[in-house]
């Protein structure tokens, strides 16, 4: 007896009004949400597909067939489109039954743009086609700005944010400390600055040998010609270079830009390993894990190329697959597109390819290992479902806190944490406008109230408030107002601390409905995930309170000068960073604002001098 035909009737009603054409389909469930995104050549023919034998299905896609209750559709001149397109919606919608990428962040890049006058050596986060230089991407931030710190000293290149080369009549103090050739006052000329950036080129291009070669010739030159002194600087540029070489501990015949994935599986737990090779150098690596995942490996990695590759992410001349994929063509030409060059997509394992697969592979399974070890150790959104008795994993954190100064530039804060990280895209800062004083009770409400409470609003799964029962009584009542109260399970999380009676408690729980707190083992995976919620979200107050009171003691300054409105202002606090460096300015520096004459900034200048005594400067709110 055949197969019965699976129970989808939404689809087998649809399917008619499904064209022949190129495009992409959405599975959407009874409340409009995005189940699924799929691309394909023939609309019509790829849903058709989903209507085979049951017993044929495997159960993810059984599952998805069930919850879906809509079909909708988007047409696309080609593959190419569809492909984009797809991988669009998976990132605007991140559908439940899609493979999703979780941390799409852009990591620091170094920018250095050879049609500036004089270049200078920029950090970013975002690649764009200007014809400047992208170096990296540099995993580790810190690494990065040691590498930084030596090329300061070695090359001596501006480090000064203005867009164009800024016009002083005194070097500043980088000049002084050695780490700057002061082009801004004319103390070297253009060939040599020029000299100086091709060589700080050649070393992040890899041209080592190249660049050692010039500096020794260089050296050997000022020591025949007696100028011992610049010899002297020549030895130690090419010391610190040696050095910085020498960190390099694994290199590959090649001198191209490579990526190299490798992907490891235990179970449903799988995890993707991007390797970077920049220049035959291997300078870092990112791990991105996959959770009760059941898609094949070839679907994780087409998944995985799809999304970390997106616009304004540094892409590299070939990327090393451990093994072909079905739309490989089509990928390597959307990434071309792309890039508006060449990008080859690599499945061969012949020579050093396959020594950089096999390398990449082994620290995937490494990484997965160490992965699960942690794992076992204490899952901290299962201990949190468990002792707080939450409906559901707590994947979606999030943390309010205030922070104010005897009741100025009061504000609040809110951090979020996804599957237990930081999901910075979702923080948010509040100016308090409701509540004059000192009141934190009521600025918490205030909080609660404009974000909870605005239609469509997310909520997460658990919401944490830095703060005891009180705090907790508040929120409580504004969620109850808002109707949510049932919807948002919400706590408090007191920091340890001394009792009046010098009693030590630790950091504990409130819960509402329950009297006393609840103590979590010191040292649980959940109590420390909650830990450091509560940190961030007091480091984002406390911040985002210092940015506030620094602009406002600065504008009550600014507002005593004649002649300096609010356009003005913002024009000075745009250009320097804060009132010490505008004290310390002179008068060429002012009149290099846009729109401030002479006779304001000779007044603002009247102004600092004649101050008595001189002010410190803004003070910052305490932690």
């Amino acid at each position: 007896m055949p197969d019965s035909e699976p129970s989808c009737p939404v689809l087998t009603a649809a399917l008619h009004q499904i064209p022949t054409s190129c495009g992409v389909y959405l599975f959407k469930d009874k409340s409009g949400r995005v189940l699924y995104v799929g691309k394909a050549v023939n609309l019509k023919h790829r849903l058709s597909s989903y209507l085979k034998a049951q017993g044929k299905l495997d159960p993810k896609t059984t599952l998805l067939l069930q919850k879906m209750a809509q079909v909708d559709f988007l047409l696309t001149a080609t593959e190419v489109e569809a492909l984009i397109l797809e991988r669009n919606l998976i990132k605007e919608h991140r559908p439940r039954f899609n493979v999703v990428l979780r941390d799409d962040k852009n990591y620091l890049c170094l920018r250095l743009d050879l049609h500036e006058p004089f270049p200078r050596l920029a950090l970013v986060r975002r690649f764009a086609s200007d014809g400047a230089h992208y170096f990296g991407p540099f995993v580790s931030s810190a690494a990065l700005r040691d590498i930084l710190k030596v090329m300061k000293r070695v090359f001596r290149l501006r480090s000064c944010k203005d867009k164009g080369t800024p016009k002083r009549t005194r070097p500043c103090l980088n000049y002084q400390l050695g780490r700057c050739l002061a082009p801004c006052v004319g103390l070297v000329s253009e060939a040599e600055y020029r000299q100086a950036v091709q060589e700080a080129l050649w070393f992040l291009q890899g041209q080592n040998k190249k660049l050692v070669r010039q500096l020794r010739t260089q050296m050997e030159a000022a020591a025949v010609d007696l100028k011992f002194e610049q010899a002297a600087i020549l030895r130690d540029r090419l010391a610190a270079i040696t050095r910085l070489i020498d960190r390099q501990s694994i290199a590959t015949p090649s001198s191209k830009d490579q990526d190299v994935l490798g992907l490891a599986r235990e179970g449903d737990q799988a995890l993707v390993l991007l390797l970077f090779v920049r220049r035959g150098m291997v300078t870092g690596r990112l791990t991105y894990e996959f959770s009760q995942s059941d898609s094949s490996d070839a679907e994780l990695l087409d998944a995985f190329l799809k999304q970390y590759y997106t616009p304004g992410r540094l892409m590299p001349e070939d990327i090393l697959l451990p093994w072909p994929l079905p739309d490989q063509p089509l990928l390597e030409e959307m990434l071309r597109e792309q890039k508006r060059a060449p990008v080859r997509l690599l499945a061969s394992r012949r020579g050093h390819h396959g020594r950089l697969l096999d390398l990449a592979a082994e620290n995937a399974r490494a990484a997965l290992k160490t992965l699960l070890e942690a794992k076992a150790q204490g899952e901290p959104l299962q201990e949190l479902q468990q002792r707080l008795q939450l409906p559901r994993l707590p994947q979606r954190l999030e943390c309010l806190d205030i922070s104010t100064l005897q009741g100025a530039q009061s504000v609040g804060a809110l951090v979020s944490f996804s599957d237990g990280q930081p999901n910075r895209s979702s923080y948010r800062r509040f100016r308090i406008r409701e509540v004059e004083g000192q009141d934190d009770f009521a600025m918490l409400a205030e909080v609660v109230r404009r974000h909870y409470g605005r239609p469509g609003q997310a909520l997460p799964d658990l919401l944490v408030i830095d703060g005891g029962r009180g705090q907790l009584a508040v929120v409580v009542k504004v969620l109850t107002e808002l109707g949510l109260v049932a919807e948002l399970p919400v706590v408090g999380l007191a920091k340890a601390g001394v009792t009046t009676t010098g009693k030590v408690v630790r950091d504990r729980l409130y819960l509402p409905g329950r009297k006393n707190p609840l103590f979590l083992p010191p040292g649980s995976p959940g109590l420390l995930l909650l830990m450091h919620l509560r940190d961030e979200a007091h480091r984002f107050a406390v911040s985002y309170h210092r940015q506030q009171a620094r602009q406002e003691a600065l504008q009550s300054v600014l507002t005593q000068v004649p002649g300096l409105g609010p356009q003005r202002q913002k024009n000075l606090l745009s250009r320097f960073a804060d009132l010490t460096a505008i004290r310390q300015a002179s008068l060429e520096d002012l009149l290099a604002v846009p729109g401030l004459p002479r006779a304001v900034a000779q007044a603002l200048l009247d102004y600092f001098n004649n101050e008595k005594p001189k002010p410190s400067g803004p003070q910052s709110a305490p932690e």
